[in-house]
């Protein structure tokens, strides 16, 4: 069973609606309400309406920004951070509320890094010795394994910007 990391922007009163009642969380999260169609959009350019996931390299791609496998006080410690928790478990927890304030911070602080700035930060052995989810997988992958990192890191960069421009809150989970 893999870990995935999985987050979905909601507004105000989808935020207000799921805090009352958490039941739904979990279905909101994964898009389970979306139409068929809006999952089909390009790669690199993320639709508010649908979720967003980091799949099973999400700690990998944390342990790039923030240099830890577990949450920090830096603004880039949006994936795995101290946040709100809410509802049952879903599988490895319960989901958790991002602030857009957070969203907004981590799109700041990434903005300010390159792509060559955070390639030069990737140390499977580190990772490894850190037991980072599936960085043994990466560390067996070479070269390619920082490229698939770094297409998530474009994503994630459009995901966080998107949240910014729009004041967005993000629930998060991983199951």
């Amino acid at each position: 069973m893999s870990m995935i990391w999985t987050a979905r922007y909601a507004d105000p009163q989808t935020v207000a609606r799921l805090r009352a009642d958490p039941t739904g969380i979990g279905a909101f999260v994964s898009g389970f309400d979306v139409d068929e169609d809006l999952l089909d959009a390009p790669a690199d350019i993320h639709n508010p309406a649908i979720p967003f996931d980091l799949d099973n390299q999400w700690q990998s791609i944390h342990y790039l920004l923030t240099g830890s496998a577990g949450a920090t006080a830096e603004p880039l410690s949006v994936i795995v951070g101290r946040f709100e928790k809410i509802g049952k478990d879903q599988g490895f927890g319960p989901a958790w509320l991002i602030p857009a304030s957070a969203i907004q911070a981590a799109d700041e602080a990434l903005s300010e890094l390159t792509d060559a700035e955070l390639a030069a930060r990737y140390d499977p052995k580190a990772m490894v010795r850190d037991d980072v989810y599936q960085a043994k997988s990466l560390a067996e992958e070479g070269e390619s394994g920082l490229e698939f990192i770094m297409d998530d890191v474009a994503r994630l960069r459009s995901f966080l910007h998107e949240g910014a421009l729009r004041n967005l809150d993000a629930f998060a989970m991983i199951n």
